[in-house]
């Protein structure tokens, strides 16, 4: 694999992360929250961090997947 792939599969990999790890402390303090609505949709919010980084993982996944193709 080359040098810039590594990069940007490393890039992937540190976004998706850095969104589970918001999901988490938003959850935190959602638990924390009286008022339903704001919660629900924080709770929304925290199911779409947690999507963008399973396909971000994907992502990372097939740039690996397309310089094995060519190689």
């Amino acid at each position: 694999m080359n040098r810039p792939s590594r990069s940007m599969r490393k890039l992937l990999d540190s976004v998706a992360t850095n969104n589970e790890v918001a999901a988490l402390d938003v959850m935190r303090a959602a638990e924390l929250l009286e008022d339903e609505v704001l919660r629900q949709r924080l709770f929304n919010l925290i199911h779409q961090l947690n999507q963008d980084a399973d396909d971000l993982r994907l992502a990372r996944d097939d740039i690996q997947g397309s310089v094995i193709k060519f190689a």
